[in-house]
């Protein structure tokens, strides 16, 4: 059966790339991109012991794809690593206070934590639809892909420097409990999720494009069997014990999935929205305006191309919120691009890596 349909298939493709002139083209793209606030890269990932700077949260986006592409339609492969937090800075400067044994302020920190990370395994979907009269292009994608690894949590409270003292209520779900450490469900959850991205392309003059996407649109990823904890700590003041003495102590009202207990729970992203302006200067020089918005996070930047070969272009710019440069040189078929504030790495909060290869039969 599996002969037959493989039969099938490439009958299928020969003929139809008989019949036109769309060429077959095999493509892989690998894109990372890793910032935070508050602290270095290495430092918020480490042992966050640098000074504490303005800032409240941080993100990285992985992945990597292998696809074929026909026509106007293409497929593949596609592994992703997604991880989204945003914090109080109150919550930041407590974390470095306590990490770093230093003497705490006499009052009450806030303490408000939320963070989604997901890595993924799938297959994508795309078909580019293309319009005269203006002349666009609307790009829809679908990813459809498993996870055994995740974690969606949300802390929000107050915490007396550091004395047992404090108020939380506690909204956790993961594959693995890296917070409490006591409450990993037995088995990983499976989880089955769809994605759905859109990118929208204006040739608007010989010299001008300009393009609005928008990344995970839709993302909803479904895990069976979850591990949880749900519920409040909070302090009750002024208890007196037998012998006079007043003392107070948390009230923890807690449920988690120990002793087998477990949940589904449903796992969504947040979209990302990316624009650009291209204008054409002349045959060896472009430039680009671009933005993008991630949750709280603008970012806005300017590049300049140079174009020394009939397809092959250098590339250099700046972006604002990050502070980061940018450089690359590619063509149509191969490229690669860097971005960072900081050469030294120990130092930087912002880090993307792209790199992309197609070949064409």
């Amino acid at each position: 059966m599996k002969i037959k349909l493989t039969l099938y298939l490439c009958l299928f493709i020969h003929f139809n790339t008989s019949a036109t002139t769309s060429p077959i083209t095999i493509f892989s793209t690998i894109n990372s991109e890793v910032y935070a606030e508050s602290q270095p890269i290495k430092s918020f990932i480490d042992e966050f012991n640098q000074p504490v700077t303005k800032g409240d949260s941080a993100f990285t986006y992985n992945q990597f794809e292998l696809g074929v592409k026909y026509a106007n339609f293409s497929f593949g492969v596609q592994s992703r690593y997604d991880y989204v937090m945003e914090f109080d800075p109150d919550t930041a400067l407590y974390t470095y206070t306590e990490k770093n044994d230093l003497e705490f302020e006499d009052r009450f920190y806030v303490y408000k934590l939320k963070a989604k990370n997901a890595t993924s395994h799938g297959m994508f979907f795309s078909y580019k639809i293309d319009f005269t009269e203006p002349q666009l292009t609307l790009t829809p994608k679908l990813s459809i892909f498993s996870s055994k690894h995740f974690q969606d949590g949300d802390i929000n409270g107050e915490i007396f420097a550091d004395e047992p003292q404090g108020n939380f209520t506690i909204d956790y779900f993961f594959s693995k409990d890296r917070l409490f450490k006591s409450f990993s469900p037995q088995e990983r959850p499976k989880g089955v999720g769809v994605s759905l991205d859109i990118a929208l392309d204006w040739q608007v003059s010989k010299q001008l494009k300009i393009g609005l996407s928008a990344k995970d649109l839709y993302y909803k990823s479904n895990y069976s069997d979850a591990g949880f904890v749900l519920g409040s700590i909070k302090d009750i003041p002024f208890q007196e014990d037998n012998k006079g003495n007043v003392y107070s102590e948390p009230a923890i009202s807690l449920k988690t999935s120990g002793n087998y207990h477990t949940k589904d729970h449903t796992l969504s992203m947040p979209a990302r929205y990316y624009g650009y302006a291209d204008y054409q200067i002349s045959s060896n020089f472009s430039a680009q305006l671009a933005f993008r918005s991630i949750e709280k996070d603008r970012f806005a930047s300017i590049l300049a191309r140079w174009h020394f070969a009939k397809s092959w272009a250098v590339t250099a710019g700046y972006e604002d919120k990050s502070e980061s440069w940018k450089i690359g040189i590619g063509s149509q078929s191969i490229g690669i691009n860097f971005q960072t504030d900081s050469l030294d790495f120990d130092q930087a909060y912002y880090l993307h890596f792209n790199t992309y290869l197609s070949i064409s039969f």
